[in-house]
């Protein structure tokens, strides 16, 4: 019987590794090159800005309602093969947008099926991974989606050169995506008596303390990523050079990836979090000082911490602070308040950029992140409220 669930579990796994390696394939496309497609039809920063605080907003939303139907029916399985669909669908539909209707209706789209993956997917891994070594495990799982990423921002923008192209490459694989996901033995926990709730995890003060956090750390997002593409695209960089930057992150990622994984089994996931939380307002000050496009390349070696050991610790963090009957929607909040620092940092950083220039932005984006680092800093080293339980 063990074995047998053993097995179960490994294949479950692999499979979610093969359903993260397409859905990060296109990912990669999608973040590296929508902003540069809408600079492209003529949109300003500010609009680029308030386009990216659309899909964000509703993303919010969708994020937490996908989390209660998820922590309720005890199906992520189905809420990630139906999100696949949608998101596909919608980065296909971005090849033809023109007009910031289009752009805005897009937003909505993508708004409400993205967070059908995002906030299920590390839920899934996460139960299928089980107890023992959590760190290393969820990082196996994510370095499938670090190889997605690099061969979707390197080697398509090499073989395809128009921007519409690269939206339905990306679709596709997407809806790729869904086959290992339809193939997954998942058994519904129905003996779940029960049901999460959102007032338990508005009660749980560890959990928000650090949701406050992430959301200051979340303000320099946009920063460091979609308007550092179109920043780079200002410098007289070509979409060739745009995929590189995204791969550049990639391969950073797939080295950060097993060592960070590593890391938080050895010393804890707070720990690889307050590296995070120093590296971010690092990163986002240094670009003040890029002058050139091929300068973009150094800050992203910060992405070992910024983004991988965030995303491995993060993860498991909250998994740690909330009860197993409420994980889905705490790590929808998790997801959602990334997308609430996102949805106030874009339009906020994108008319800094516009009216005074991108070193300024940067700038704000370095002040705001080092308040994440603060708050955090507090929290976990000056408060009661720390003391808990990293399984």
């Amino acid at each position: 019987m063990f074995e047998a669930e053993s097995y179960i579990q490994r294949n479950n796994l692999w499979k979610l590794r093969g359903a993260c390696f397409f859905q990060v394939f296109g990912f990669g496309i999608l973040w590296s090159f929508s902003s540069v497609w809408m600079k492209a039809h003529g949109i300003g920063e500010t609009l680029i800005g308030l386009i990216s605080s659309t899909h964000i907003a509703v993303a919010m939303l969708f994020g937490l309602f996908w989390g209660f139907i998820s922590d309720r029916t005890a199906r992520p399985s189905r809420i990630v093969f139906i999100g696949s669909v949608g998101g596909g669908l919608a980065m296909a539909y971005l090849s033809i947008c023109s007009t910031p209707t289009d752009f805005f209706l897009w937003s909505v789209i993508i708004g409400i099926t993205l967070p059908m993956i995002l906030t299920q997917m590390p839920l899934l891994a996460v139960s299928t991974i089980g107890p023992n070594a959590r760190g290393a495990g969820y990082a196996s799982y994510r370095i499938f989606g670090s190889v997605g990423y690099i061969l979707g921002t390197l080697i398509v923008p090499r073989v395809i050169d128009e921007v519409d192209k690269l939206f339905l490459v990306a679709g596709g694989s997407m809806l790729i995506s869904i086959i290992p996901i339809a193939l997954m033995n998942v058994k519904r926990q129905a003996e779940k008596k029960e049901k999460g709730s959102i007032s338990a995890i508005l009660d749980n003060r560890p959990l928000i303390n650090f949701l406050m956090a992430v959301f200051f750390f979340s303000l320099a997002l946009p920063a460091v990523f979609n308007f550092t593409y179109v920043f780079a695209n200002d410098l007289g960089a070509d979409s060739s050079f745009i995929g590189v930057l995204g791969a550049f992150q990639g391969c950073v990622a797939l080295v950060a990836l097993p060592v960070l994984g590593r890391g938080v089994d050895k010393i804890g996931a707070r720990w690889i979090l307050l590296f995070a939380f120093i590296a971010m307002p690092i990163r986002s000050y240094s670009l003040v000082f890029v002058e050139s496009p091929i300068w973009l390349l150094a800050p992203i070696l910060f992405h070992f911490f910024t983004w991988a050991g965030f995303e491995v610790a993060g993860v498991l963090f909250v998994s740690s602070l909330s009860d197993i009957k409420n994980r889905g929607i705490a790590q929808a909040m998790f997801i959602g308040m990334q997308g609430f620092g996102n949805l106030v940092g874009s339009p906020l950083l994108g008319y800094i950029a516009e009216q005074y220039g991108y070193p300024l932005m940067y700038c704000a984006g370095a002040g705001l992140a080092f308040v994440g680092l603060v708050l955090f800093f507090c929290q976990q080293w000056f408060s009661n409220a720390h003391e808990v339980s990293e399984e």
